[in-house]
């Protein structure tokens, strides 16, 4: 069962590179003017394509009820108090404002 099957993918997996280098080969024999109205149409396919997403993203956008919550829409206690806490689970040591540091301090 498993041997019929490979077997058949892998011969449908060859006829569709064939198949993909004849549309390849028959593209290239178009005339110039051709060519160009082809290229155009495939821009404008893309362009709309890009449109769609772009209009989907933004109506995700808008039903996003409330953004998330950010560090400085908290009040300045809560914020050094809410790193403390997360510095204690993290088992590292308080901050250095605290013991007198100031910015770049590092533990050795």
């Amino acid at each position: 069962m498993k041997r019929l099957a490979t077997c058949s993918l892998l011969l449908l997996s060859l006829l569709g590179s064939v198949g993909g280098a004849s549309a390849q080969a028959s593209w290239r024999d178009l005339p110039p003017e051709e060519r160009r109205q082809m290229r155009q149409q495939m821009r404008e396919h893309w362009r709309q394509e890009h449109d769609v997403r772009r209009q989907e993203m933004r109506r995700d956008e808008f039903r996003r009820e409330e953004p998330p919550p950010r560090w400085r829409d908290l009040p300045l206690e809560d914020r050094r108090r809410l790193r403390d806490e997360m510095r204690e689970q993290r088992g590292l040591p308080p901050h250095p404002e605290h013991r007198g540091g100031g910015r770049g301090w590092r533990p050795d």
